[in-house]
Formats: C-alpha cells, sequence, structure tokens
C-alpha cells in the first residue's frame, strides 16, 4: 500500500549545536569593571597601594599586636620605607637635620626630631591600616549578629535590641573613643589594641543598623518563606538563607567602614596623643606639627594628605562595590 507523503508531514530539520562560546578571562572582568566604574578602579588601585606600603619582610611568628604582628606574623620594616622610622639625620657639621624641606635624600622632609617625614608616612599605614581592620572586624562581627537577629524576630527581641543600640548611638563617638583610652580599662597604659576595640565597640551600632534594615526586606522574599515551609529552625534560616544574602550589604559596609575608622584613629592620635601608643601615626604628626605648622608645613601636609588619600581611597572602592553588588544599582 503507497504511503501518502502528505499525511506525515513535513520534514523536521534538527539544527546543528550552535558554537559554545568560550569562558572569558578573569581579566575580562576587571576590564570591564575599569571601564564602567574608574572612579571605583582608582580608588581600589589606591588601596592596593596603602597595603603594599604596609607590608614587610616576616620574621617570625608571635603573639597578635599591633601593628607590627596584626595576624600573628611578625612583619619587619616595610618595604616601601627607605629609612626607620626613628632615624634620626644630622648634616655635616653634626646638628639635626629638623623640618628640612623635600629633597633626594628626605622625599618629604624631616620633622622637628630631624626623622625622615615619608618613612613615618609609610609606618603610620601600617599602624592605620591594622587598627582599622581589627575595628571593623569587631563591629561587624558583632553588628551583624545583633541585627540580624533583631531583624529576625523582631517583636520585644527588636525593639529591646534598638533602643540599647539607640542610646549607644546617642552619645557621641569621639567622647566615647577619648574615654575608653582614657580610662585604659584592662590595660596598664596606651595600647593599640584598646584602640581597635573601642574603635570597634563604637562602630556596632551602625553596622547593625543597616544589616537590620537589609534583613527586614530580606526575610519577607519567597526563599525564605520556602525554608520555614520545609521545617528549617530559625537558626539555620538566618545562616544559610538570610546571611549570604545579605553578604553584599555587610561588604560594603566593612569597605566603607575602613576609611571613616582611619580618620577616627588619627583624630584619636591627635587629640589626645599621650593616651595612644608612641610610635609613627598620622595623627601623632599632625599633632607634632600643628603648633609649627604655619611656618614649617611639610610634616602635617603630608601626614593630613595621607589621611585625606586614604579616605578617599576607601570611599571610591566601597562606592564602586555598592554598586557591583547591589541588583537594585546595577545598570
Amino acid at each position: 500500500m503507497a504511503v501518502d507523503d502528505t499525511a506525515i508531514g513535513p520534514a523536521v530539520t534538527i539544527a546543528a549545536p550552535e558554537h559554545v562560546r568560550p569562558k572569558k578571562a578573569w581579566y575580562h572582568g576587571v576590564l570591564k569593571f575599569i571601564r564602567q566604574k574608574p572612579l571605583g578602579a582608582v580608588g581600589f588601585a589606591m588601596v592596593g597601594i596603602l597595603f603594599f606600603m604596609t607590608l614587610g619582610t616576616p620574621t617570625g611568628i608571635s603573639q597578635p599586636s599591633l601593628p607590627d604582628a596584626p595576624f600573628g606574623i611578625v612583619m619587619d620594616s616595610p618595604w616601601m620605607a627607605r629609612y626607620e622610622a626613628e632615624d634620626t639625620f644630622y648634616d655635616e657639621s653634626g646638628r639635626l637635620r629638623i623640618f628640612e624641606e623635600p629633597s633626594g635624600d628626605h622625599w618629604l622632609g624631616t620633622d622637628k626630631n630631624g626623622r625622615d617625614v615619608y618613612a613615618r608616612i609609610v609606618e603610620g599605614a601600617r599602624r592605620s591600616l591594622w587598627v582599622g581592620i581589627w575595628a571593623l572586624i569587631i563591629a561587624t562581627a558583632i553588628g551583624t549578629t545583633i541585627g540580624v537577629v533583631s531583624g529576625y524576630f523582631g517583636g520585644m527581641a527588636d525593639t529591646t535590641s534598638q533602643r540599647f543600640m539607640d542610646a549607644l548611638q546617642a552619645f557621641p563617638p569621639l567622647i566615647a573613643l577619648i574615654l575608653i583610652v582614657t580610662i585604659q580599662p584592662f590595660t596598664n597604659g596606651p595600647s593599640l589594641t584598646l584602640a581597635a576595640f573601642a574603635l570597634g565597640i563604637v562602630g556596632i551600632s551602625s553596622v547593625q543598623r543597616i544589616v537590620r534594615g537589609v534583613v527586614l526586606s530580606t526575610k519577607e522574599q519567597q526563599y525564605v518563606e520556602a525554608s520555614r515551609v520545609i521545617g528549617a529552625t530559625n537558626a539555620r534560616t538566618m545562616r544559610y538563607y538570610i546571611l549570604p544574602n545579605i553578604m553584599a550589604s555587610i561588604i560594603v559596609v566593612f569597605s566603607t567602614g575602613l576609611g571613616v575608622v582611619i580618620l577616627a584613629e588619627a583624630a584619636l592620635s591627635f587629640i589626645v596623643p599621650d593616651k595612644m601608643p608612641q610610635g609613627a601615626s598620622w595623627g601623632q604628626m599632625l599633632a607634632d606639627t600643628y603648633p609649627v605648622i604655619a611656618v614649617e608645613p611639610w610634616p602635617g601636609v603630608s601626614a593630613a594628605g595621607a589621611i585625606a588619600i586614604a579616605v578617599l581611597a576607601f570611599n571610591l572602592a566601597g562606592d564602586a562595590l555598592r554598586d557591583v553588588l547591589d541588583p537594585r544599582l546595577r545598570s
């Protein structure tokens, strides 16, 4: 029996699989970021230089101490420093070379004790950066915990914690910092660890308020409701469903907060230099130069410039991170 081809219908042509595009290299993403966020790229470059300024040759392992062994690895003098921070210099006649202007020997001049200003700027970068990082670790860890728990449960727990945070935030931050480092609890003298702890405690309220706001919107998402439906406990929901989805906001808070903490540490060293550990510090350099800054501006201008550049770098990098990580701001 003959078969009618028209009854079967037209033949179906199976298209050949399209060529699979190769995965782009990592640097393509970097180049795209530089094109889209040039100021953010400048900020990240400045932050990278700041980190490199703090690095030195590892010389051993000891108990963590700031700033020379922030993670237990003792670092020698920074690679970028031409001299030791406490080295003093004399001229041919044997007189101390104080308040010299920038030259080939001393790129940013010398201070009132004949020390190289550039070397002290580099040493001060180590102090400011590591104090800032430890302070933000404390503030972010505690603030995130309070913000997640408060925002997730709501009710009386939320009200109680927020009123306590309001009371903490109502106290002037700079006054609280001066009070803590002046009383010096748990220590017998000035300590950078205490300064980092004080800066971290003062920053808790700001961190938790931002985290709580993000959690309040995140907990209403469908995947959080689904976790409750399948029987996930509150602890599991917060850990596996809420915390990973607010991590972008936490990273942005950490990055932008570093500039604020560096500025606060410099303010402490400027206002109460006798209550802070001695050594190369941008704030202490400003305090030492302040009485004569109109006549001998180089040490003070260099320290103020370092503070301004560091704060600007972290603000630019943080703003770029926010634009990249926050889906609501993506173009």
